[in-house]
């Protein structure tokens, strides 16, 4: 059984004051569209800065009561070394340079270590928050682990 033919529509002509409308109605859809689109984008771009900045302001703080904290535990270690021992005292060895140098050759690496990390890792923290934190916190790490100086047997 053959199909039967197919009629194509009729072609309606619409007059010129239909014609209009309908280009008007098409440009307020248009516009509608556009007005809803940036709205979103305005609201995402809200809620990110917001999130990044506050990420940003407790990281701050961090680091600087981490840098306190062993302010003051470096002047504790000063105050009870004796005098005598301390103008005799050899300079001891740190792995405050090699936190450092970890800390800034990771931050270079960041770029092609960034896909590897853990999804939620990367939707909280960007890549130049993580590449300031590793820079600035590897030094103070080393410091931490700054082994205390050998004291000289006084004689």
């Amino acid at each position: 059984m053959a199909n039967p033919p197919r009629l194509s529509p009729p072609v309606v002509e619409m007059s010129l004051d239909e014609q209009i409308a309908l280009a008007e109605m098409q440009v307020i859809a248009r516009d509608a569209r556009i007005r809803h689109r940036s709205e979103v984008l305005v609201r995402r771009v809200k809620h990110d800065v917001i999130r990044h900045a506050g990420s940003g302001a407790l990281l701050g703080l961090g680091a600087v009561l981490l840098t306190w904290w062993l302010n003051r535990q470096g002047h504790r270690n000063e105050s009870a070394q004796q005098p005598a021992a301390a103008a005799q005292e050899q300079p001891s060895h740190s792995f405050e340079h090699l936190f450092r140098d970890a800390g800034i050759t990771l931050a270079s690496l960041l770029p092609m270590l960034w896909p590897m990390l853990p999804r939620a890792w990367r939707r909280s923290v960007t890549p130049g928050t993580a590449s300031t934190v590793l820079t600035f916190l590897a030094p103070l790490l080393g410091r931490l682990f700054r082994r205390k100086p050998s004291q000289a047997p006084s004689s």
